[in-house]
């Protein structure tokens, strides 16, 4: 039996490890003995699974005397076995083709872990001992202190796979202090190297567990992935669904500048150079009237879409067109909105809007790739919606290729929703363990990982429904995304999420930034429900955000590109739980700030929670 000091919230303690059971009394009589007599009397003994803590008051840590005894203890920490089979080993069957991974047909690392839950990790000599706050609290989440041995699967983590995903998040983090040194440093480690890849992240990182505004730990887990559409450049009969660009006609106002006072009011704008609403102080010649009551003001996403309409001393600054008012207008003349390809199906286009990114294969067998641009500033409400695969193979395309799918509304014939499966779309909460989602009506309901896989096929097959049909039934979700073209980018590589970098599949989720700060590396521990064999337990990075990802808990898994990466993102209906990583140095400035509930600097006042964990100013601002 080893004993060992370790990085925990508590004031002190120590871990017993040994082979199996729990230890008996001489075990205990053991450890009791490198505890000076008069202290015995203050320890209390508790268990945990096959590690036991020894927790002791904070006057014990702090006491000089045992300062010699603390540090033997730590010394045997490096001593505790480790698991079985290495993550690292290209034999571990952490490694292993896991169910719903694609690792088995590319070669590449697996985007989710075996089946079996993986241990809790063994206590590390090295990990960062920094000032941090036990507790933080914002208005969206609670933040404890946490030990990397407390995170589910960490040593099993190949962390190889996920280097490329924190590199890239090195690009824009590298600019702000706490993260300079972080990513200079991380360029010495190797690519290769997964164990050197842990220690650099137990060194340089604080851990804080994230939590509901309850307290409660588990929150929802979806996913979400890239599909593939088939269009062409030109217009011509069946292809007649426009995908658009950014409308000149869409201006926006970044409200958080308009004094709290105003907000609620009538204020007066002008249109600048770069379609941004500028806010005056009064009314004058070329000013636009803005009534602030008839938009939501979202903490989240500052900006306002709006369409100028009117003639001098009537000029309105009104919300942007709805989905519906877009349709019932000469698309795309009307709003003077560039074409980037036409697709033959308004419902996959529809799909491809609510995943934020995607793929058009033209007839010669070319790749277009476009990803989110804009968004007309209503709220996102999708409709239950299926897929099918396509019967058709796209002219030009080799042999084998991804070919795009099609796709009806759940509850037109031949759609083949599967009435008693909890059917969800990116962004929606999966309800909780043992409840029953109740059946809400097709046009408020949000269900997009059942965009792509998943439904079951029809009896026989059943003509779809003429698309005008469907079009006129999609009015009924307001929001519509606007697109941008990708150039030079592999193949392999991801769409840009909000961060702008690329995601990388298996490696990056979509967050809510006023929790999970963008960049940030996120470990996340979402076990397989009843019926599933995807598991994720592993280290993911926040970069990427969606328009209904909202709460302390949530994440969106990306799953990658096509059909495959679309079944996975369907079967992606977790419970799970969540910790972000944060530079020492930003940890040590949380524990004198005023947001700190517990564990801070003694002396000042606690001030009502912030909005933000971390206030960037870009993805995350606090607004008065």
């Amino acid at each position: 039996m080893c004993v060992a000091a370790t990085r925990h919230p508590a004031p002190f303690a120590v871990w017993l490890s040994q082979d199996s059971g729990r230890p008996g009394a001489a075990g205990v009589t053991k450890v009791m003995r490198t505890i000076p007599a008069r202290r015995r009397a203050l320890t209390k003994v508790s268990w945990s699974g096959s590690a036991h803590r020894l927790g002791l008051p904070s006057m014990l840590r702090l006491n000089p005397l045992l300062l010699p005894a603390a540090l033997a203890l730590a010394g045997c920490a490096s001593q505790a076995p480790g698991p079985s089979a290495s993550a690292g080993d290209p034999a571990s069957p952490a490694r292993a083709g896991a169910p719903g991974s694609s690792g088995s047909r590319s070669g590449s690392a697996p985007l989710a872990n075996p089946g079996t839950a993986a241990p809790v990790g063994t206590p590390k000599s090295g990990v960062a001992r920094v000032a941090a706050p036990s507790e933080v609290r914002t208005r969206n989440a609670v933040f404890k202190l946490a030990g990397y041995d407390e995170l589910p699967g960490w040593q099993q983590d190949d962390l190889r796979a996920g280097w490329v995903a924190f590199r890239n998040s090195c690009e824009v983090l590298q600019k702000r202090a706490e993260w300079g040194e972080i990513c200079s440093a991380s360029r010495g480690v190797p690519a290769g190297d997964s164990a050197a890849q842990r220690s650099f992240f137990e060194s340089r990182f604080a851990l804080l567990r994230i939590l509901n505004t309850d307290a409660s730990r588990e929150g929802e887990i979806t996913g979400y992935f890239e599909p593939l559409l088939e269009g062409q450049r030109q217009r011509s009969v069946g292809f007649e669904v426009p995908v658009l660009g950014v409308p000149r006609d869409l201006y926006t106002l970044d409200w958080s500048r308009v004094p709290k006072a105003q907000r609620r009011g009538v204020i007066a704008v002008r249109p600048d150079a770069n379609n941004q609403l500028v806010l005056l102080q009064s009314s004058q010649a070329g000013s636009y009237a803005m009534d602030l009551r008839r938009f939501e003001l979202d903490d989240r996403d500052r900006r306002l879409r709006v369409r100028l309409v009117g003639n001098p001393g009537n000029a309105r600054a009104e919300p942007y067109y709805t989905r519906a008012e877009l349709e019932a207008l000469r698309l795309p003349q009307d709003i003077g909105a560039p074409v980037i390809a036409w697709v033959n199906d308004p419902l996959a286009l529809y799909a491809m809007q609510v995943q934020g990114s995607g793929r058009i294969r033209l007839p010669d067998g070319s790749i277009l790739r476009v990803q989110y641009a804009e968004q007309n500033g209503h709220p996102f409400k999708p409709l239950r919606v299926a897929s099918r695969p396509s019967s058709v193979v796209t002219r030009g395309a080799a042999p084998g290729a991804e070919q795009p799918q099609e796709f009806v509304l759940e509850d037109e014939p031949g759609a083949g929703a599967d009435e008693a499966a909890p059917v969800l779309t990116r962004g929606k909460a999966v309800p909780a363990a043992g409840s029953k989602p109740a059946r809400a009506p097709a046009a408020s309901d949000s269900l997009v990982d059942q965009l792509l896989g998943g439904a079951k096929a029809p009896a026989s097959p059943a003509a779809k429904p003429p698309s005008r049909v469907t079009q006129g039934r999609l009015v009924a979700d307001p929001s519509y995304v606007f697109f941008k073209t990708v150039t030079d980018r592999p193949a392999s590589e991801g769409p840009q999420g909000a961060l702008g970098v690329p995601l990388t599949a298996g490696r990056s989720v979509a967050v809510d930034p006023r929790v999970t700060p963008l960049g940030y590396p996120v470990f996340l521990s979402a076990p397989a429900p009843s019926g599933s064999a995807i598991q994720v337990q592993r280290l993911v990075f926040a970069q990427d955000t969606g328009g209904a990802i909202r709460g302390a808990v949530r994440a969106d898994y990306f799953w990658g590109f096509g059909s495959e990466a679309g079944q996975n993102a369907r079967s992606t209906k977790h419970r799970g739980q969540m910790w972000v990583l944060l530079p020492t140095a930003e940890a040590k400035r949380l524990s004198s700030s005023r947001i700190v509930t517990r564990g801070g600097a003694a002396g000042g006042e606690a001030a009502e929670p912030t909005g933000c964990l971390v206030a960037d100013g870009e993805f995350c601002a606090e607004v008065d």
